[in-house]
């Protein structure tokens, strides 16, 4: 509904209470983090660039170099360019992962509705004990509310923290009244008479109240309806080579979604950081203007 904006804002500024005057678009669309131009719908339009809103594309032909959107808008092209990024990963149904209470962040949308929770809520729970858990359970300490983070593992973001770094962090967490709960897995999140959700029940049975709960359990690739240009099984996303050109010729993929050859330890992988989106649609259009892209 809104033009791109970059994502770190929403698990940072924008949760913070109104007292402490959180961000908002357009103060973070496209760009603004790295210093650039701030790219709102103004902007577009005084650049030539057309966008379409709200309109997603349903439908791909890498025969006809077309694409179908869901209003049945059809769009020729003679380059592609697949930056469809990831969605977040969710708790099954079954399990009360769609509960009303329950939130994920991955767009603006998603971080209103958290916002509309928070200034309402009193006990939550955070499950999940990467950034955006931990982001999510910073911000519920500005909020002064009673904040408990589950995870499955030892320490909180162990694929970047030593057990000694996680340990600082914890601990200053702790002061600010945050609990954790380690190495444990949920078994369900129940609901209350109201049909809210009302507590986070664990596989060894014992229970944490909460009246709002935030996964924040990893993405996937969105990579539909574009699965025929060439999905990697092991890291998800589509595939691409060191110009981020994928098997099929003039189509590119960046971002989250793209599946590049990582040079510094010779494997196929995904980055899910706002640095890479920025550098790989660079390196992408290097690619495709000039013959002097670099691997």
């Amino acid at each position: 509904a809104v033009p791109p904006y970059e994502r770190p804002a929403l698990t940072k500024g924008y949760l913070f209470p109104p007292e402490k005057k959180p961000a908002r678009l357009p103060g973070f669309h496209t760009c603004v983090g790295s210093g650039g131009q701030r790219q709102t719908a103004e902007w577009y339009k005084e650049n030539g660039i057309e966008v379409l809103y709200e309109d997603p594309v349903e439908a791909f032909d890498g025969k006809t170099q077309t694409l179908k959107t869901s209003s049945g808008k059809i769009l020729k092209y003679g380059s592609l360019i697949i930056s469809t990024g990831c969605a977040a990963a969710r708790l099954p149904e079954k399990i009360g992962g769609d509960l009303p209470g329950v939130h994920y962040i991955r767009d603006v949308a998603d971080a209103d509705s958290l916002v509309s929770s928070l200034g309402k809520a009193k006990k939550i729970v955070v499950i999940g004990g990467g950034y955006i858990g931990m982001e999510v359970a910073a911000a519920a300490c500005g909020w002064n509310l009673d904040t408990t983070i589950i995870f499955p593992e030892d320490h909180i973001m162990p694929r970047l923290f030593t057990p000694s770094l996680a340990k600082k962090y914890e601990e200053l967490y702790e002061q600010n009244g945050v609990k954790f709960v380690k190495g444990a897995l949920i078994d369900k999140l129940d609901a209350g008479s109201d049909g809210r959700v009302s507590s986070a029940i664990l596989k060894d049975g014992s229970v944490v109240e909460a009246d709002t709960v935030i996964v924040g359990i990893g993405a996937k690739p969105s990579v539909s309806p574009f699965e025929a240009v060439g999905v990697n099984i092991e890291v998800g996303g589509i595939e691409v080579d060191s110009m981020f050109r994928t098997s099929i010729p003039s189509i590119f993929a960046i971002g989250d979604v793209a599946a590049f050859p990582l040079k510094m330890y010779d494997r196929i992988a995904r980055v899910e950081h706002v640095d890479h989106a920025r550098k790989s649609a660079q390196h992408c259009i290097e690619t495709l203007l000039t013959s002097q892209a670099k691997a």
